[in-house]
Parts: C-alpha cells; structure tokens; sequence
C-alpha cells in the first residue's frame, strides 16, 4: 500500500493506491479510502494520455466483493481525489 498525496486539505480520508497495472496506454488501479467511518475500496482505469479516468467498481467489503460496472469515461476535477490518483499514477 502507498500513500496518495491530496493536493488540498479537509479530507477526513486517506487514500492508498493498492496496485497499478499498466496495459497499453491504460492503468489498472486498485485503491483504498479510509474515512471516519468506513472503508472502501474502487477499481479505476486511467488513461494518462487523454488524462481521463473510469470507475470500474466499488466495495466497504473488501477488494474480493468488487463487482464490474463500468462507468463511462470521465474528466477529472482538479484537486479531487481521483486527480490527486491520477497524478500520482502517472507521476504529473
């Protein structure tokens, strides 16, 4: 597990990037929030080159209990914490 940095402060969060695999120009992501009152985990695809990202799924149960449902690509929201994962990821 690796910390993601925030760029802003007053999340109550933190995040951890669990895996990244790289397949073509699309990263694979697994990673973690854990708030004040639970944890969850999403599965993500990042395209570094459009700078867009997809959610793959989300789980509070565990990595095991994701199931695949695919959002559409989107942009990311400076200063959010997908844009903090995506910078990181790709090391912007």
């Amino acid at each position: 597990e690796t910390p993601i940095p925030r760029s802003v402060p007053g999340d109550k969060g933190s995040y951890f990037l669990i895996e990244a695999k790289k397949e073509g120009d699309i990263f694979k992501t697994l990673h973690k929030r854990v708030g004040v009152g639970y944890t969850g985990w999403t599965r993500c695809e990042i395209n570094c080159k459009t700078g867009k990202m997809r959610d793959i799924g989300y789980s509070e149960d565990g990595p095991k209990a994701i199931k695949a449902d695919p959002t559409k690509w989107y942009d990311l929201v400076q200063g959010s914490s997908k844009s903090d994962m995506f910078n990181f990821v790709c090391k912007k």
